[in-house]
């Protein structure tokens, strides 16, 4: 008996350490199967945030099959390239007709390698410059399995390089004929000429000429880059608007007269500009400057007058006027309708572009009415908040 007992008490023990093992396992079971399931919701969320990733990029994104056919692509890449919503499915081909990006594809394709190419994609008379990268993504197997195409709008810094290779091309001109018209007059003084009176006096008037030609453009050109770097400050003070332009007006005077140009102002409200007084000199100056150069005959005057809910500061002229398909273009730097001319009467091409920019430093805007052959009126837009009424 005391042998059976034995066996029962045994059993017991071992039913009781296999009861606790089971529980221990299924305890394992329920916390490895949480595990797995937390595991699973992270990898869902990591693929979910990676999807996010992709749609928030500013740059254009589409994953390709190896057919062609579009089975992602991000909202910038339909803001981009200006399509529907609904472009998963088609072959790209179809959404973006360019025979440049089918050739990068398909070199992608055959070289099984990232291939990269900037191209030009046309839509609505639109040009739109694009960089763009293709990147096959290979599987185990040595096959693509899919390619990832990469677009960057890369217009406007062509538009800037277009921009900067004008500016260099148009100052190294600027800068060429008054520095050859020095060197040749100086050297035609020492070859003898300075010997001959006349002559002597002659060439000497057209180095001087030449040389304020170069201190001008020089001025300018550090005026319009201090503009521009945010160098200058607007310091604003209340400008008596009667004051301002007599003040202008007087340095004239005796220009104006010489070509026999009247040059008068017009100011129906009177009124002072919550403005700084002396860009706003400087930007009359400009502004007479040219309409005394270019006016042969009739007037040059000065305005300011009320329009809508602002005011207008403006001069007028009885000019050559200018040709409308110029008038998007003026305000460029060295921009000149008649280059020949302009240089000739010592214009540096910046002044409109000074007044351009000054008057945007304000907050205010610009705007140019023209007729050719029959004057030009440059106006600028002064909203009341900064004029006052006296």
């Amino acid at each position: 008996m005391e042998i059976l007992y034995l066996i029962i008490f045994s059993l017991l023990i071992i039913i009781l350490i296999m009861a606790g093992k089971i529980r221990s396992l299924s305890s394992d079971e329920t916390s490895l199967k949480k595990a797995i399931k937390e595991d699973n919701q992270i990898k869902i969320t990591n693929l979910q945030n990676f999807e996010a990733i992709l749609k928030a990029i500013t740059d254009g994104i589409i994953i390709l099959d190896r057919r062609g056919n579009i089975i992602f692509s991000n909202k910038s890449f339909k803001a981009l390239l200006k399509v529907d919503d609904h472009v998963e499915g088609k072959h790209f081909m179809e959404v973006i007709r360019n025979i440049d990006l089918l050739d990068l594809v398909r070199s992608a394709m055959n070289k099984m390698e990232a291939v990269d190419k900037e191209i030009v994609i046309r839509k609505s008379g639109i040009e739109t410059f694009l960089y763009i990268k293709v990147i096959p993504h290979i599987g185990k197997e040595g096959e693509i399995d899919f390619l990832i195409v990469l677009l960057q709008d890369i217009t406007k810094l062509k538009k800037l390089e277009k921009v900067r290779q004008d500016f260099v091309a148009n100052l190294s001109h600027e800068l060429k004929t008054p520095v050859t018209a020095i060197k040749g007059y100086a050297e035609a003084l020492l070859d003898g000429a300075i010997d001959e009176r006349d002559n002597a006096i002659k060439f000497i008037e057209i180095i001087k000429k030449q040389a304020d030609r170069l201190s001008d453009l020089t001025e300018d050109l550090l005026t319009l880059s201090r503009i521009e770097l945010g160098d200058i400050v607007i310091e604003r003070e209340n400008v008596s608007v009667p004051d301002l332009v007599q003040s202008v007006i007087e340095i004239f005077n005796p220009k104006a007269q010489k070509k026999g140009i009247k040059l008068d102002e017009e100011i129906s409200i009177k009124a002072s500009i919550n403005g700084d007084r002396k860009r706003l000199v400087q930007m009359l100056i400009n502004l007479i400057d040219n309409a005394i150069k270019f006016t042969e005959k009739g007037f040059v005057k000065v305005m300011f007058y009320k329009e809508n809910d602002g005011f207008i500061l403006s001069v007028k002229d009885t000019g050559i006027g200018i040709p409308k398909d110029h008038l998007p273009r003026i305000g460029e730097r060295f921009y000149r309708v008649d280059k020949a001319r302009s240089r000739e009467l010592g214009g540096t091409g910046l002044g409109l572009a000074i007044v351009k920019h000054l008057v945007k430093a304000h907050g205010w805007n610009f705007h140019i009415e023209s007729q050719l052959g029959e004057g030009t009126e440059v106006k600028i837009y002064i909203p009341s908040k900064d004029v006052r009424e006296i």
